[in-house]
């Protein structure tokens, strides 16, 4: 019997949103603060799994900078209907104070690679929107905002319906349909009918140890809706699970009637209950009970390993290794850009990828960094760099970063009294820095031309390590704490995932660049 292994989608890979179209399976994510914004995953079986296409990469409507860590875009919600695919997405943009800016949008595709359509304004009376379509006509559910410093006010003011069309925008009044359970923080709400009944699949609790889903039915879509005796659905409050944090998600149906839910999840250090990964994507086989869905275990503990549908092939051996010369579609291997464009930042030659210095790894704005999630708990990351800065303010190299408030560099910068370059290690902790190596920097001559750079992850363990032409590498500084990297340490809002990668800095003329001839990750088996 093959089985489906979760988490499905390792590392930072948020409010996962599911659709089947076409014959095949997909499963859209978001990346917050970084391009491409959203990523669409495909497969053909629900066991196997590819990234297909990130639609809103490049694309000149879409400005990231200024965006507060893990704002920017969240919860996509990717649908099909008569032979057109629909995003609809959150561009979160201000999320710290009393109000929440959150602009919703939807573009539109025949295809799910493209080309699609320019964005529509939906509303910005809550986040995490989600498209219902029936009869020829389109709805939008989304939670209502309720900012009023009021006595008796709810900030998560129920989940509001409205009919919207796409050139007309939102039609007739909105009705608040779902007040939610009681749970608290109704949100990511999607609809889908069945035999009869309309059904709200919305996330409650938090996005932390309590989340979790909640069912809810109707026979009539503008409700009233009544709570599954079941409730919640799904949850990793209850029993231990490896899974933690679960929710936030929705139903698909197989061809042969077999149903299927995708939820988001986190998995913990073995040592220390912080999740450097991120909040992953994972599957749930349902039964119907009586009308009500529930997970065919019994309970509502998510499952690590899920029986896969009939047609399913066993799972594909994934490679341990990835390598690239920054000569193949970087963005469908994964690679993210930090709050700009990937062409506003990189340039790629014969001999690598030129990446021109931008700004600090605590800007809110224009930093050149390009990176790669982490989905695995140990593993190597490299890079060769070729760089000449001339000050101290112009550094270069192999970031380890959650967000601007808590990261790791490992990086080639400028001695200006010794007038040579230097290996060195700066790290910050919630804006604490500090440099490991108390200005005893490694001086490299000036004919050295590669600089090797290597970090080595195991757990909570984090090792830099560096060398020159001749490549074998040395440790650089003390083993470091991996876990700050993490949802749980960084202070303030954190939703997005520990990632490695190069960048450049520049915060002296903005005239210098450097040159990553190639990346490296190596996973290394665990047991």
């Amino acid at each position: 019997m093959v089985k489906i292994e979760n988490p499905i989608l390792k590392g930072f890979n948020p409010d996962p949103c599911i659709c089947k179209a076409k014959g095949k399976y997909y499963i859209a994510t978001s990346t917050f603060e970084w391009f491409p914004g959203v990523q669409i995953y495909e497969s053909c079986d629900l066991v196997n799994w590819k990234l297909k296409c990130a639609p809103l990469n490049n694309v000149e409507y879409l400005n990231l900078k200024g965006i507060p860590d893990s704002a920017g875009i969240w919860a996509p919600a990717l649908s099909f209907y008569e032979d057109t695919f629909y995003l609809v997405y959150t561009i979160a943009k201000q999320i710290d104070g009393y109000f929440k800016d959150v602009p919703n949008y939807v573009i539109t595709s025949k295809n799910i690679e493209g080309p699609w359509s320019e964005p529509v304004f939906i509303n910005a009376s809550g986040f995490d929107p989600s498209m219902y379509h029936e009869d020829g006509k389109h709805y939008v559910i989304n939670p209502q905002w309720d900012p009023r410093p009021l006595e008796g006010h709810n900030k998560f003011n129920g989940l509001v319906l409205q009919e919207f069309d796409l050139e007309k925008g939102m039609v007739g009044e909105s009705k608040m349909v779902f007040p939610g359970s009681g749970t608290g923080g109704c949100e990511g709400p999607h609809i889908m009918k069945k035999d009869g009944y309309y059904y709200i699949i919305a996330a409650e609790g938090g996005t932390g140890r309590h989340h979790s889903i909640c069912v809810a039915r109707s026979e009539n879509i503008w409700g009233p809706y009544e709570v599954s005796p079941y409730h919640p659905l799904i949850t990793a409050w209850e029993k231990d699970t490896i899974l933690k944090k679960s929710g936030h998600g929705n139903f698909v149906e197989t061809d042969d009637g077999e149903w299927y839910m995708t939820h988001l999840c986190a998995r913990y250090l073995n040592n220390k209950d912080v999740c450097v990964l991120g909040r992953e994507t994972a599957l749930q086989r349902l039964e119907w009970i009586d009308g009500w869905p529930r997970m065919i275990q019994g309970d509502n503990t998510p499952a690590l390993l899920v029986e896969a549908p009939k047609c399913a092939k066993e799972k594909l051996e994934e490679s341990k290794i990835y390598e690239t010369s920054f000569n193949i579609d970087i963005v469908k291997e994964g690679w993210m850009s930090l709050r700009t464009p990937f062409d506003k930042k990189v340039k790629l030659t014969n001999d690598g990828l030129i990446i021109k210095g931008g700004d600090s790894l605590t800007s809110l704005h224009d930093q050149s960094l390009i990176a790669r999630k982490w989905d695995s708990f140990k593993f190597t990351s490299e890079t060769c760099v070729q760089f000449n800065p001339y000050h101290y303010s112009q550094m270069a190299g192999l970031a380890c970063y959650y967000n601007t408030k808590v990261w790791y560099f490992l990086y080639v910068g400028y001695d200006e009294k010794v007038k040579k370059r230097i290996v060195n290690v700066l790290t910050n902790n919630n804006f604490s820095f500090s440099e490991p190596l108390k200005g005893e920097y490694i001086y490299v001559e000036d004919s050295v031309k590669d600089i090797y750079l290597k970090v080595e992850v195991n757990q909570e363990n984090l090792q830099f390590c560096y060398a020159y032409d001749d490549k074998e590498y040395k440790a650089i500084g003390p083993v470091l704490d991996a876990s700050i990297l993490s949802d749980e340490h960084a202070a303030g809002w954190a939703y997005t995932g520990a990632v490695s990668g190069i960048t450049v800095v520049d915060v002296f003329n903005k005239d210098t660049s450097a040159m990553f001839t190639w990346f490296r990750e190596e996973k290394v088996n665990e047991n």
